[in-house]
């Protein structure tokens, strides 16, 4: 696991580490089967809610709590947006990383360690950059990512210009990579092929405002483009995970 504790110089060295993965990655593009056409895997607690079974490798995930549009117009950046959302994109990447696959966890200055790999995410194949930096620097951070990672995990810490949004979008098809996007405040401005949202989120094991958070019920709702036009709704039960909006 890498994390960004002096931004400029932890963004720089991640994305030096990761240019042997890149060449690794080519060799296997070459192989005869492209990346993009397989299916990233996912945690049993997603599979049966995903259309195809997995995470389609090229492919943008969005994910946002319920109604993240409205909250975005109705309060500033320091506002809070439904809870659930970090608990859902972890729970994404969680199979991919516990399948051997490298992540990358950009602008979630608030992510909990201990969080990610209570959902199954290995930390040494983790890499983390909390504030890629202004407008300018940031897209070339995740497009970086894009280019030698697996799974590229982005909150947006401003609004995402269409046109950003596109070539991000196309970065990931093109090199096979998967762009989950957490969408906390509706700062994506384009459509995705999956969107997984949280309807509601309830925890269990406090009585009487005391005790021990056991478990996490949420609502989840996948919908998006081709097999996933048709939305689909479970409910999912994650114990032990830690409190995270």
């Amino acid at each position: 696991m890498a994390q960004g504790g002096e931004e400029q110089g932890g963004a720089s060295l991640a994305v030096s580490n990761i240019r042997s993965y890149n060449q690794e990655m080519a060799v296997t593009l070459s192989a005869g089967v492209l990346a993009r056409d397989h299916l990233l895997p996912v945690t049993p607690l997603l599979k049966s809610l995903l259309p195809l079974g997995g995470l389609q490798r090229g492919t943008t995930v969005l994910v946002t709590p319920r109604a993240a549009r409205k909250v975005h117009k109705a309060a500033g950046s320091g506002s809070r947006a439904a809870p659930g959302a970090t608990t859902l994109a972890l729970e994404l990447l969680a199979g991919v990383s516990a399948a051997g696959h490298w992540c990358a966890a950009v602008g979630l200055a608030d992510l909990g360690l201990l969080a990610a790999a209570e959902r199954g995410i290995v930390l040494e194949r983790f890499v983390v950059v909390s504030s890629p930096g202004p407008a300018g620097r940031w897209q070339q951070v995740v497009a970086t990512f894009l280019d030698g990672m697996d799974a590229v995990l982005f909150a947006p810490a401003a609004p995402v210009r269409p046109g950003d949004a596109r070539r991000l979008s196309a970065r990931a098809r093109e090199r096979g990579s998967l762009l989950v996007v957490l969408d906390r405040f509706g700062r994506w401005s384009e459509p995705a092929e999956l969107r997984c949202s949280v309807l509601s989120s309830a925890w269990e094991g406090l009585e009487d405002g005391y005790g021990l958070l056991g478990e996490r019920s949420m609502e989840i709702e996948v919908t998006g483009r081709g097999a996933a036009a048709r939305p689909r709704r479970a409910a999912m039960s994650l114990a032990g995970a830690e409190l995270s909006a």
